[in-house]
């Protein structure tokens, strides 16, 4: 089977195959369990880190454009364009931020817009760029004639849409993207276990008592990082010790904190107000115009980690719009998702129980690339045995204390890629 969202391997356990971790023993045990975080990272990228805390680097696609404040026709920005023609090979002045003309360079091709008006498109050749703050302005040459009907004096986006160069002329000026800075810090997990000497000895019909309690240590160890990963926030303190103390950013934070455009809840997004979710003016319109935003970015495929109520609406959308099709799918390792072809791109959604447990959860999804998050680890989650026995106890403990420890966090890339949803399967309620 096909590799699914960047996981490793062919997609199936080999007969006889070992896990190579404990992580990996996770998603052997429960690949639709209470951790399918968790157990799909085990599959993915990982990296190990020298320090507690660690850094990345990421780049976005260039905008190459941005807004536009006026049009003049003189570059003292004194006298502004007016709602006239204006001829082949004249050149306007147009006033924007100095971020914005950080992306131009002379040479560029430019088309000066307006809104989402299609017809609103004048093309120029940028012949100067100056950067003076509020006050910067790109000087551009009219590749074609302005008309009165769409007067150029209302651009409100210049675009880049090329370069243009004469025969045998010199390099022209480049342009560099610096890469944005993230960090993050590993946490320490541990889950121990205590079983009593007698206990051990003691037959259960319920099977071996200490090999029932390691598995029930590794499990709390799995959901703990789990719930960790998904909804911490990024912290560093003391603890009651005098030590170090620090938990590492969670997904749901990341993603509010870097991707806000990305993030919207039904019940509260301006628009819906009072409206039904499985009307035609709904839940599906809400949805298409988020994903749409969601999909600009990274993938055409993504994950939704959804909780059941979650689940129960966009069921219950499909029931309402012939045109939802949400089917059921096993892909890598016997996970098991539902895929829905939405416009845009394909949307696996899995259900999480650990939403799906919580009320405040149950009707939200969240929107992930596998493939964007790594592991880092200071120490992947090892098994501590207990080193007593009966020939060598330094204390009168008389049972047996062991523990699963891991210390990591994610390192997590290209936020404007993923997204949070909530508030899935409610009407709206705020005044449109």
């Amino acid at each position: 089977m096909a590799a699914f969202l960047g996981m490793r391997g062919d997609g199936d356990w080999v007969t006889n195959q070992r896990p190579e971790n404990w992580r990996q023993m996770i998603m052997l045990l429960y690949p639709n369990g209470s951790a399918p975080l968790t157990a799909i990272l085990s599959m993915l990228g990982a990296e190990s880190t020298d320090d507690p805390t660690y850094h990345w680097w990421t780049k976005d696609l260039p905008a190459q454009g941005g807004a536009v404040t006026n049009v003049f026709t003189d570059a003292g920005l004194s006298a502004a364009a007016a709602t006239s023609e204006y001829a082949v090979n004249v050149t306007l002045y147009f006033q924007l931020a100095e971020a914005v003309a950080d992306e131009f360079r002379e040479g560029h091709q430019a088309m000066a817009q307006k809104g989402s008006d299609y017809n609103f498109a004048y093309v120029g050749k940028v012949t100067d760029v100056v950067k003076n703050g509020a006050s910067s302005y790109i000087a551009l040459r009219l590749l074609e004639a302005v008309t009165s009907t769409y007067p150029i004096d209302s651009t409100d986006f210049l675009d880049v849409i090329g370069n243009m160069n004469p025969e045998g002329a010199t390099m022209p000026n480049a342009i560099a993207y610096d890469p944005v800075e993230f960090f993050n810090y590993t946490q320490i997990f541990r889950t121990p276990l205590s079983i009593t000497r007698t206990a051990r000895k003691t037959r259960l019909r319920t099977g071996d008592g200490y090999q029932e309690a390691k598995r029930e240590a590794l499990e709390l160890h799995a959901i703990e990082m789990e719930k960790a990963f998904m909804f911490s926030v990024r912290s560093t303190g003391t603890g009651s010790n005098g030590k170090p103390e620090r938990s590492t950013w969670g997904l749901r934070d990341f993603i509010l904190t870097n991707a806000t455009s990305n993030v919207s809840n039904y019940q509260t997004s301006p628009g819906f107000g009072g409206v039904s979710w499985t009307a035609a003016a709904g839940g599906i319109k809400w949805l298409n115009e988020k994903l749409e935003i969601i999909f600009r970015h990274g993938s055409n495929e993504k994950l939704g980690l959804i909780g059941n109520q979650g689940l129960l609406g966009l069921n219950r959308l499909a029931q309402a719009d012939a045109s939802i099709n949400i089917t059921p799918l096993t892909v890598s390792y016997g996970i098991r998702v539902l895929q829905w072809i939405t416009p845009f791109g394909t949307l696996f959604l899995k259900t999480h129980p650990l939403m799906s447990h919580r009320q405040a959860l149950r009707r939200d999804c969240m929107i992930i690339e596998p493939d964007k998050l790594k592991y880092r680890y200071i120490d992947d989650t090892f098994f501590v045995s207990d080193p007593q026995d009966r020939k060598n106890r330094n204390n009168s403990r008389d049972g047996t204390e062991e523990e699963f420890i891991t210390e990591a966090g994610m390192e997590l890339h290209h936020p404007k890629a993923f997204g949070y949803l909530s508030g899935l399967g409610l009407d709206g309620t705020t005044s449109a």
